[in-house]
């Protein structure tokens, strides 16, 4: 049963990317109109490698600007620095000052000497007080923000039940140690009209939509009975449609104490035919179920019989 458009947009001018990225990001930008850029934001979503790293070159850019002022006003205006020692050598005293002041170090060797330089640094240590204090404010943010790290498996199969009823699965797991509760999956299907590009979505049932615990891996799975929109197609159908599996992932997290999400999608290039998955997990010598997320993506081909009772049943 077709359903309304989940807010992704059904028709469009020509054939659009996939609607969801692996990182749940969505291919959509924006243009004109009242929307303005949000640095919170960004800096909040961006991952920690670049955040670490604008914060240190937007200290050091903020210091050496305050180090040239320094140097402009004169080393003399700074009792205590031996200068003049090349320019260099005076460009990082007046660099170590600039730092102490921001910081609010202040070693005391080397103190403002004049009102322009008193001026300045007074300026710098507001400066680097109201910094700081943003800059912990997004160091919370971060951290306190909740997440899931749901690892799903590269790729989603068509595979088959025991009595050859061929199904769609895809399985994930948690990256994490922490127990997500009433984790449940939301499963729908785009498909793209080739005459008109327009894009239509459909609920795909699935076995089991909720798990209660997830410390485990889970196969996500929809029989594909005479019900379902995938019902009597092939490999091929899949790419005329540009078949979409777009994946909607809910879970309340216990460390958080919050309700926390994931999204996924998978391509009709990044679904393998006639395949299973292997076991992800099996027991240690302790009794203590193992997790293994590496094999969550390794699949292994069905036997030839099955492959036939499955091309039997679609």
């Amino acid at each position: 049963m077709a359903t309304l458009d989940p807010g992704i947009g059904e028709k469009f001018s020509r054939r659009t990317k996939r609607a969801i990225n692996h990182d749940g990001s969505f291919n959509v930008r924006r243009r004109g109109g009242p929307h303005r850029y949000d640095l919170y934001q960004s800096l909040i979503q961006m991952d920690w490698w670049s955040f670490i790293g604008l914060l240190i070159l937007f200290f050091s850019v903020l210091n050496g600007v305050f180090a040239f002022v320094y140097l402009g006003l004169g080393l003399n205006d700074l009792p205590g620095v031996a200068a003049p020692r090349g320019w260099w050598q005076d460009f990082l005293s007046a660099l170590f000052f600039s730092i102490q002041t921001f910081t609010s170090v202040g070693y005391g060797h080397v103190y403002p000497g004049s009102n322009g330089t008193g001026l300045v640094s007074s300026v710098e240590a507001l400066v680097g007080v109201l910094t700081f204090a943003l800059a912990t404010g997004l160091l919370y943010g971060r951290f306190s923000r909740p997440s899931a790290r749901i690892h799903f498996s590269q790729t989603a199969i068509i595979s088959r039940r025991a009595d050859g009823t061929p199904c769609l699965q895809f399985r994930i797991a948690n990256q994490r140690s922490n127990i997500l509760i009433d984790l449940q999956a939301r499963v729908l299907l785009k498909t793209v009209d080739p005459a008109t590009s327009n894009q239509k979505y459909d609920f795909l049932p699935l076995e089991r939509d909720s798990i209660s615990f997830f410390p485990l891996s889970w196969t996500v799975v929809h029989d594909i009975t005479p019900d379902s929109p995938l019902y009597g197609l092939g490999p091929e159908d899949y790419e005329v449609f540009d078949i979409e599996v777009i994946i909607q992932l809910k879970g309340y997290d216990d460390t958080f104490a919050q309700d926390v999400h994931a999204r996924n999608s998978y391509t009709h290039d990044e679904i393998e035919w006639h395949r299973r998955f292997v076991r992800a997990y099996e027991v240690g010598e302790d009794g203590i179920a193992v997790v293994d997320l590496d094999q969550l993506h390794v699949t292994e081909a069905l036997t030839e019989e099955l492959v036939m009772k499955n091309e039997e049943v679609s």
